[in-house]
Order: C-alpha cells, then structure tokens, then sequence
C-alpha cells in the first residue's frame, strides 16, 4: 500500500508447536495495521490458520517447510526484504545468524522473545514477562529492551478492557478454561475433569483453537458433563466478553493469561511449556495469579474479595496503553529507515542557522554562545568550499531531520552532529552517525579513524556514540573532560 511502511511478521505455529507465536505476533500487528502494510510470512499454515492470519493481516508469504537448522533457513526472506522493510521475528529458530542475515539487508529488525537463548542484533527486543533484568540479555549495542507488562501484546478488546472497572460477576460461579489453541498434551480435558469434582463451580466454558487435535475426545467426554461447555476459534471480541463474564479463569502461562489479566480476575494459572517460565514466575510472585494447584481451597465464600484485591493488583500492570507505546516505538524504527544522507548546499544556511542556536543545542556545545548570522555565514561558505570539510543533511521524505559535519585531517575524520528539535528523543542519534560514517567512507575509503568529542552531561549524544559502535578513546588534551569517542572503519568493513 502506497504511503505506508511495510511490516513482514515471521513466525510459525502448527497443532505440534502450538500457536502462541503466531498469536502474539498478530496481536502486534493488530496494534500496528491502521499505520503499517502488515504482512504475514509463515511455512506450509493450515487453510484455519491463514484465515485467522487474513484476518489481521493484508497479506501472507506462505514459505517453504525448511528446517532452522538448514543452511537455506537464514535466507528464506531474502526475496521480499529491503532496507525500507521492517521485519518483526517471534520464534526460536530466529538465531543471531538468522537476524544478521536480516539485518545485513539494512532492515530494522524487531524481536519478541521470552527465552533470551541467544545474542540479538535487533533493533528491538520485546520480552512481555515481567521481571525481566536487561543483565539477562546479550545484544548489539544499539538493541533497544522493551520489558515487561508495559509492552504485553494485548489485542484491542483487551487493551480496552483494562481501562474499565471490574467488579465480580454476580449469579453462579462461571470458570473460563483455556490451555492455548493447540494444547498438544491435552490439558483442557485433564482440567475439566478435575473441575468437576468442585461443588461450588456452576459452569465451565472450555475454549480450544483450529489446531487443537483432541477434539472427538473432549467431545465424548462433554456429552456426559453438560455442565462444561465448548468454545472453538472465538474472535478477539468473542473471548473478550466471555473473559468478563468469568470470575474465575484457569490458563497457561501465556499470552491468554496477559489477557485475562488485562479483563481482571481471579486467575489460576499452569506452565504447560519450558518457555513459560518467566511469565509464570512473574504472574505468581506478584499478585497478579495463583498457582493452579491453590484453586480447590480458594472457591470459598471470600471470592469477592479475592477477586478485588487480584484486580487492583492487575490493574497496575496493564493500563491499557501498550499499543501507544508500541506504535511509537515502531514509529521511530520506521522513521530511522526512512532516513537518507545528502550534501549539504547554501540553502540550508538559516536551517542550519536555526538548528545551531536552539538552546539546547548551545547548551551542550563547547562553546554555548549565542552564533550571529553575519559568523555562521562566513563560516557555512567558508566550509563548503573546503574541501576537507564534508556536511551532510539527513532527510527523511524530503524533511530535514539533522545535520551531521566531518572535518578531514591527515586520515581522521572529526564528527559535529545535530538532531533538530522535532526529531529529538526518537533514537535517531546512533542512526544519523552510523548513516553518516558510511556515506563519507564511500567517498572517503582511506580513511583510517573517525573519532567524536562529546560533554559528559550530553547522555543523549554519549549514548548514541555507544549505540553506534564507537568506542571510548583517550580524552583530547583541550577538552580533557569531554569524552572522546573513536571509530576505525576497518572494524565496520
């Protein structure tokens, strides 16, 4: 679609290894569809699934069943990716081979991730379990984490859920059953089973997915127990209401317990994968959810309370608002795409005039005195004739965004850069001087050290050199509290 970024999410999911993948990458492409082209790449799906997959997403690659341990595997979205493609990866074949080869494509790259197995290169890690330290994780330098519930992948149902009061049901007790879509070992009937035997529990509404390959058992088994009832393949809508109309929900430690979070209630939850551990953990230790094993002793008649005092405690991890938040941050990795690199001209003197006397930017030069028109004319002409001086306006569809400046001398290149004041505090800083180091090295390949002077108080810019490669340098004699940043571009080649 013209004028929109294109997303392509890949991930997987089968009655084998289940659906959560694939969920939850839809959920995040829910959140992004009305700003994004969101398209869907996934190996040989069932017809059930790409029908699901359509429904969220305008587009589905479908690809070749390959193994992730071929060699082929790391190249199997070559043919569709370039550099103004974002691309989401969720599963655990998606190695740091598999994202370089994504990433050496110039695409930004964004992971979600719950077992943090291996190094990231993405520009983007999301791992929606709470408790999560950044320690845990081995990245790139410029890997940004999004951790924790703030982030949950939650569809719009849900996000809307959160924001509203929540008050126990009132009429019989109504318990919500669900162990994921495809629940390979069978826990859903295991679980009713035992339900069952409660005498305080009136009905139990079990929900299964398309992949969910009990089925003529439960069946069976449903005919003799009428108080159970079935749900297959429900909408985000669908589960939603049928959440709210239960107190009580009994889930995995997934994205469907997140869910039933965000609605609010008394949750009882189960690890029914290794990968679910984080959100187990974190779900139990903080209120948010009790193990399954407590469920019998807590149907008693102090369930209003229970229930209120578990809603606060949810209500304080889900607001609603991590669409917002992942919208911006999906914002900000395509606007950083979209940034192109070109020389500057003698129009752009009052831009540049401008963007140099903004007070923060004066604040944080080494000389933070006001520059006069008649001086920074001098001083533009007077740089564009230089030959040793290169002056670079990164744009981003035809708007100025920054100006970055390098000055030439015996083999080293001298970074200035300036962000204009519209565009600060969106993560383009490493950009800007990792697409301005690689614009002057094309022009300049003999080039043997590039190296930046920045005031330690200046996090923003000290972090940007960080997240660019640079490396800290030995201090300049003139401005031995500053630090100095050095970059050799053979290390980059």
């Amino acid at each position: 679609m013209e004028g929109k970024t294109r997303i392509i999410f890949r991930a997987d999911g089968n009655s084998q290894i289940g659906l959560g993948h694939v969920v939850r990458s839809l959920a995040l492409a829910e959140m992004l569809r009305h700003d994004f082209e969101c398209v869907f790449a996934i190996q040989a799906p069932a017809p059930e699934l790409q029908q699901q997959i359509r429904q969220t997403c305008e587009g589905v690659i479908i690809l070749p069943t390959c193994h992730h341990s071929e060699e082929r595997f790391i190249h199997e979205l070559d043919a569709y990716i370039a550099e103004d493609v974002l691309v989401v990866l969720d599963g655990y074949g998606f190695n740091t081979a598999y994202q370089q080869s994504i990433k050496r494509k110039g695409c930004p790259l964004f992971c979600i991730d719950d077992i943090h197995r291996y190094t990231f290169v993405a520009d983007a890690v999301l791992n929606q379990a709470g408790g999560v330290e950044s320690a845990t994780y081995k990245t790139a330098p410029y890997t940004k984490l999004l951790l924790g519930p703030k982030y949950a992948l939650l569809r719009p149902p849900f996000l809307q859920a959160a924001t509203q009061e929540r008050t126990f049901p009132t009429g019989e007790v109504r318990v919500f059953l669900n162990l994921g879509g495809a629940d390979p070992q069978n826990h859903t009937l295991r679980i009713a089973r035992e339900l069952q035997r409660i005498q305080r529990i009136n009905k139990v509404e079990l929900i299964v997915g398309s992949a969910y390959q009990h089925l003529p058992d439960l069946q069976n088994w449903l005919q003799q127990n009428p108080t159970c009832r079935l749900h297959q393949n429900l909408s985000a809508e669908e589960m939603c209401r049928l959440m709210h109309d239960c107190g009580i929900a009994i889930t995995s430690a997934s994205g469907v317990a997140y869910e039933y979070a965000s609605v609010g209630g008394l949750l009882f939850i189960l690890q029914t994968a290794d990968n679910q551990e984080g959100l187990y953990t974190f779900l139990t230790q903080n209120g948010l959810a009790q193990k399954y094993e407590q469920l019998p002793q807590s149907i008693n008649d102090e369930l209003p309370s229970a229930f209120e005092q578990i809603v606060a405690n949810q209500r304080q991890h889900f607001d609603g608002k991590s669409g917002e938040r992942l919208r911006e941050v999906f914002r900000n990795m395509a606007l950083a795409a979209s940034l192109s690199m070109r020389e500057a001209t003698a129009d752009d003197l009052l831009l540049l005039y401008d963007w140099a006397n903004d007070p923060v930017v004066r604040k944080q030069s080494f000389n933070p005195n006001p520059i006069l028109l008649e001086s920074h004319t001098r001083w533009l002409y007077t740089k564009l004739e230089d030959k040793q001086a290169k002056l670079y306006i990164a744009e981003a569809a035809g708007v100025p965004v920054a100006h970055i400046r390098f000055e030439l001398r015996d083999g080293k290149a001298i970074i200035s850069y300036l962000i204009g004041s519209d565009f600060r505090g969106k993560g383009l800083g490493h950009v800007i001087l990792q697409k301005g180091v690689a614009i002057l090295l094309q022009q300049n390949p003999a080039l043997e050290l590039v190296e930046g002077l920045v005031q330690k108080e200046n996090k923003a810019s000290v972090r940007a050199f960080e997240k660019a490669g640079f490396s800290y340098g030995t201090p300049d004699p003139k401005f031995p509290q500053a630090h100095r940043f050095e970059l050799r571009p053979q290390s980059i080649k």
